[in-house]
C-alpha cells in the first residue's frame, strides 16, 4: 500500500456512501473509522446524521476540490464523479445558508437550522472554514458569482480576526477539551486556519492576500513562538492563546501549547511562503521563516509526538508535563503535511524529512489500529521514504530544464520536480516527462 493508493481508497469510500443515498446531499462522515460501519441510532445525538457541522462539509468542500485536481489526469472518471458530488453539496450548502440569516452554523440541522444558541453574529470558525471552502469548490467548478460571494465571506472573518472580534463558536463534546469562548483570550487558531484560504486567494484572485498571510505569520512569529522573547521558556516552544495586551495567556498557572495546532501552523505558513517564494516576494519573511519553521518544527515534534502513533492534544509549557495526553486523528496528517511543505520550501533543510522517516517508523501501533497488516506497514514506510526521496528530486538552482520538446525553464531555489510540472503543465503528476528529458542533470529517483 502506498500513499496514493491509501488517497484513493479513502476518498472512494466518502464517495460511495454519498453516491449510495441520493437524499443526504452532504458529506457523510457519520461512520466508526476502523471498522467502517454507521454509527448506531442508540449513540449519542451529535453522530448522527442529522447533526450537520459547518466545519466539516466547509473542510470537506475544500478537500472534494483538491481531490478532483489530484485525480483529474490519473483517474479522470473519478474526477468527474467528485466534481459532481462537490457541486450537489456546495447547493445544498448554500440554499441553507440563505435561508438562515446567510450563516453557516457549528452543528445544524439538515434544513440548515443551528442546533445550538447563537452567542454572537461575528465572524467564527464556521464561517472561516466554510468561506473557503466555498470558495475552492466554486473555483473548480468555474462559478465566478459564488466565487466572490466566498472571497467577501472570508475577508469579514478575517477582519474580525484582525480586530480581536473573532468569537469562536465550537462546541465541546469531549470535557478534557475545553473550547468554549473566553472573553480576553486570543487563540492563534483562527488566523493559522485563514492561511489556507488566503494561499487559495493569493493563488486565484488577487496575490494581496498573500500579503495579508506575511502580516498573520509574523504575528504569529512575534506573538506565539518563543524565539528567545520569553525566557522562561524553551526555544521555539509554541504558545497556543495570547490575552489583549499580546502577552501569554495563563491558564490559572499553564500556559498552554496545542502541539498539533503548532505543527498544523507549519504546514500552512509553508503553504503560504512557497507561493511567496514562487512569486519572488517576501524575501525577509522567507528568511525568517527558514530560520524558524524547522526548528519549531522539530521542537513540538519532540514535545509532543507520542510513540503510539499520534500527537497530543495538550502540553503545560511551565510545568513541561502534558494536560491532554489524547491524540485527535486530525494531528498526525497535519504533522505529515508540515514535514512535506517544508521539504518542498526550504529543499536544503533535511531536517523536515528526518522527522517523517522516523514518524513512520515510529508510528505501527497507530497503523495497526487502523487496520494495516505487518506487511503493509513496512511497504508504507519503504513507500514513503521513496515518495520523500522522489519529491526532492530537483536540478541545481540557475539550471535549465526541458518541460516539453522545445520548451525550457530555469530552475530557482525550492523548486522540485511536482512543482515545476504543476506549475508548466497544470498537473504534478507529470513530473516523471520532465525527469525523461532531463535524465542528464538529474539523479534517477530511487
Amino acid at each position: 500500500m502506498n500513499i496514493p493508493q491509501i488517497v484513493e481508497t479513502s476518498i472512494k469510500f466518502i464517495l460511495s456512501r454519498f453516491e449510495a443515498n441520493a437524499d443526504y446531499p452532504f458529506i457523510d462522515t457519520k461512520f466508526n473509522i476502523a471498522s467502517g460501519e454507521d454509527f448506531t441510532p442508540l449513540q449519542e445525538d451529535f453522530r448522527q446524521k442529522d447533526f450537520i457541522y459547518g466545519w466539516i462539509q466547509g473542510r470537506g468542500l475544500e478537500s472534494l476540490a483538491g481531490h478532483v485536481d489530484f485525480f483529474r489526469d490519473r483517474d479522470p472518471v473519478l474526477a468527474e464523479r467528485l466534481q459532481k458530488m462537490c457541486s450537489c453539496v456546495m447547493k445544498k450548502m448554500e440554499e441553507n445558508r440563505l435561508a438562515n440569516n446567510k450563516k453557516v452554523y457549528f452543528a445544524m440541522t439538515p434544513s440548515g437550522a443551528s442546533r445550538f444558541p447563537v452567542e454572537s453574529d461575528r465572524g467564527n470558525f464556521s464561517m472561516l472554514f466554510y468561506s473557503k471552502g466555498l470558495f475552492a469548490a466554486a473555483a473548480l467548478l468555474n462559478d465566478k458569482e459564488k466565487m466572490s460571494v466566498a472571497e467577501k465571506l472570508f475577508v469579514d472573518v478575517i477582519n474580525d480576526i484582525d480586530n480581536n472580534k473573532f468569537h469562536t463558536d465550537q462546541h465541546a463534546f469531549d470535557p478534557k477539551n475545553p473550547v468554549a469562548f473566553v472573553p480576553g483570550k486570543f487563540s492563534q487558531g483562527a488566523r493559522m486556519i485563514s492561511l489556507y484560504g488566503l494561499a487559495l486567494l493569493g493563488e486565484k484572485s488577487s496575490p494581496k492576500y498573500l500579503d495579508r498571510a506575511a502580516e498573520s505569520i509574523s504575528f504569529i512569529f512575534d506573538h506565539h513562538v518563543n524565539s528567545g522573547q520569553f525566557k522562561q521558556l524553551e526555544m521555539f516552544d509554541f504558545i497556543e492563546a495570547i490575552d489583549a495586551d499580546k502577552k501569554p495567556y495563563f491558564d490559572q498557572d499553564k500556559l498552554l501549547c496545542d502541539p498539533g495546532h503548532a505543527l498544523e501552523f507549519v504546514g500552512l505558513a509553508a503553504k503560504c511562503l512557497l507561493l511567496m517564494q514562487r512569486n519572488g516576494t517576501h524575501t525577509d519573511l522567507l528568511k525568517r521563516s527558514e530560520k524558524l519553521l524547522p526548528g519549531i518544527f522539530r521542537h513540538i515534534f519532540d514535545l509532543g509526538f507520542q510513540k503510539a502513533g499520534g500527537v497530543m492534544k495538550c502540553f503545560d509549557l511551565i510545568s513541561r508535563q502534558a494536560v491532554n495526553s489524547d491524540m485527535p486523528w486530525w494531528s498526525l496528517p497535519e504533522l505529515i503535511r508540515a514535514g512535506m511543505e517544508l521539504t518542498a520550501l526550504f529543499p536544503g533543510n533535511s531536517s523536515g524529512i528526518k522527522e517523517r522517516v522516523d514518524l513512520a517508523a515510529e508510528a505501527e501501533e497507530y497503523l495497526a489500529s487502523i487496520g494495516l497488516t505487518s506487511n503493509e506497514i513496512a511497504k508504507l514506510k519503504g513507500n514513503l521514504a521513496k515518495d520523500l526521496k522522489t519529491e526532492q528530486e530537483f536540478a541545481a538552482e540557475g539550471s535549465t530544464a526541458h518541460i516539453g520538446s522545445e520548451t525550457t525553464y530555469v530552475v530557482v531555489r525550492g523548486d522540485s520536480l511536482w512543482l515545476i510540472a504543476k506549475n508548466q503543465l497544470g498537473s504534478g503528476n507529470r513530473w516523471t516527462e520532465i525527469y525523461a528529458l532531463n535524465q542528464g542533470i538529474l539523479v534517477k529517483p530511487e
